[in-house]
């Protein structure tokens, strides 16, 4: 390893033991909120980086609309993520077991969003608690610096340096974890209320599908 990984180390230990003991629950609160995050990345899967999301229940919506539920379902089971997977089940559903369509769609939505959004509160706390740590880091640095005053005076900055550096450390240690966290919470946010918009938009279009082939009405 290069000598410029074992200071970049050294400069992380020293600000870790620097930061003091806040500096632990810090850490662990960024810990938790990255491993939490990372595991909905894994569970959303390739749905979370898609560009397009919406363009193969597009491409559903006109292979039914012509009539070709069979090519549709090709479509969504050669493709990848939740979306496409999810109007499989349904086309499925759809083909072998049309009267219970509407209550199947409704209990598997329930279920999917609870699986696309398990532990995404568990995101929003840590990055909610990572600064008001940073905050306390800072009361408990400073005072640590009223103490040394009080039994040194402040003639001498030297002694006030470890206060200091606690509380602005701490501080600084806080924001780092709490910002990435909140900007990539709310992403995934976004992506998660776009998926689960476009499985409702999917089931809706094979719902009218089956309305149009029973000659009924296609208003849900």
């Amino acid at each position: 390893m290069s000598d410029s990984f074992y200071l970049l180390i050294e400069f992380l230990l020293n600000t870790y033991e620097a930061g003091g003991m806040v500096m632990l629950p810090i850490l662990l609160t960024g810990v938790v909120g990255f491993y939490f995050l990372y595991s909905s990345w894994l569970r959303i899967g390739s749905d979370y980086f898609k560009t397009g999301l919406g363009k193969e229940v597009e491409q559903m919506g006109v292979l039914l609309e012509n009539g070709d539920i069979d090519q549709a379902a090709a479509l969504v089971k050669k493709s990848s993520g939740i979306v496409t997977r999810e109007l499989s089940y349904a086309l499925i559903q759809a083909t072998e077991a049309p009267n219970g369509f509407e209550d199947y769609m409704s209990i598997r939505l329930l279920k999917t969003s609870r699986y696309i959004e398990q532990g995404t509160h568990v995101i929003s706390m840590m990055a909610a608690a990572a600064p008001l740590l940073g905050l306390l880091g800072t009361v408990t640095g400073m005072v640590a610096t009223f103490d040394v005053i009080t039994l040194y005076g402040n003639q001498n900055p030297v002694l006030m340096a470890d206060g200091i550096s606690e509380a602005l450390i701490t501080t600084q240690s806080g924001l780092l974890v709490a910002f990435p966290l909140t900007l990539l919470k709310q992403r995934l946010n976004e992506r998660i209320d776009t998926i689960r918009d476009q499985i409702e938009l999917g089931s809706t279009m094979i719902y009218n599908y089956m309305q149009k082939m029973r000659g009924g009405s296609c208003e849900l």
